[in-house]
């Protein structure tokens, strides 16, 4: 019986069908690692790049048997990039204005979705378009008037009743970003409410009604049901409001002259280093450069790290739901 079953091995495994197909199957698995591991190094390039330049000693940079690996590591130029940003001011006031933000941006446009998605009133539709035509308008458009309603802020009018027409500067503050984001109009919020009321809109009615039935108001059931089940959307709006808001240039460009954010400061930083204190010359200047925008990514790397399996997993239920 061993001896046929063995028998039987040898000639399937000598039979041409079989050789081509796991001769196919080989290759295709091949392939698939090879272009796997080529994407992998497109993305992973620039970082790794940033690594071993910053992590490389200045004095040594003119040495051309140093391309990858440094012969001696070194952290001056990391500790004078901090330096030279003010590094832990500008990221404190970064990590503030996108914690913030974010978290009042999941506040405001999770209720205008969720408004949009259930309840009827007159101009829903109009509305609405108003809402997607935000997505489209470029920010450059309005940010010219919005730095002068910070620049003189009033209230909407009500302290320019008090004699003496008293008025607030919000410029250099926390408040340009966080207002705006607190009524649904921040940084990419008509996408955020497009995101929201269209995952809201594929939820099963009957479990409002439901709700509706046993006596919940319509907030009770936006909170205790509506929000359990919409956890996957909330990851992914949390994770892209943070991203956009640290990544932010033009209107953080706008609204902070004095004490900047971090990706101004990066963009700026050939100008930084020409008024600092700390000596940099010719060649040495590529460390600098190096590690400026690696200090400036690592935050939202190490963020992504310790959420991308819960990103992953809220993109594929966002997509399946909404």
């Amino acid at each position: 019986m061993l001896n046929t079953t063995r028998s039987l091995r040898i000639k399937n495994f000598c039979d041409p069908q079989v050789l081509r197909n796991k001769t196919v199957s080989m290759v295709v698995w091949i392939l698939q690692w090879l272009f796997i591991i080529g994407l992998s190094y497109l993305f992973l390039f620039p970082i790794i790049f940033l690594i071993t330049t910053s992590l490389q000693d200045p004095a040594s940079v003119n040495d051309p048997s140093i391309i990858w690996i440094p012969k001696k590591l070194s952290l001056v130029s990391l500790k004078e990039t901090i330096i030279i940003l003010d590094y832990w001011r500008s990221a404190g006031l970064t990590i503030f204005v996108s914690v913030i933000s974010t978290l009042c941006t999941l506040l405001s446009c999770s209720l205008v979705g969720y408004g949009f998605a259930r309840f009827k009133f007159p101009g829903k539709n109009l509305l609405f378009m108003l809402v997607v035509l935000t997505i489209i308008l470029p920010p450059q458009t309005i940010l010219p008037s919005m730095t002068l309603n910070f620049n003189y802020f009033d209230f909407g009018g009500i302290l320019s009743l008090i004699p003496g027409k008293p008025t607030i500067n919000l410029l250099d503050t926390p408040f340009t970003f966080v207002l705006p984001s607190l009524f649904a109009s921040g940084l990419r919020g008509g996408l955020f409410i497009f995101i929201f009321r269209q995952f809201f809109w594929g939820i099963p009615k009957a479990l409002e009604e439901a709700a509706r039935i046993d006596g919940c108001s319509a907030f009770n059931t936006f909170i205790r049901i509506i929000v359990p089940i919409a956890v996957p959307v909330f990851i992914t709006v949390t994770l892209f409001s943070f991203v956009w808001h640290w990544n932010d240039l033009y209107s953080a460009t706008m609204y902070f002259t004095d004490v900047r954010l971090l990706t101004p400061n990066l963009n700026n930083l050939d100008r930084l280093l020409a008024t600092s204190t700390v000596d940099v010359k010719g060649y040495a200047a590529r460390t600098y450069m190096a590690a400026a925008p690696l200090l400036v990514i690592l935050p939202p790397l190490i963020l992504y790290i310790f959420t991308q399996r819960y990103f992953t997993e809220s993109i594929e239920r966002t997509g399946i739901v909404g």
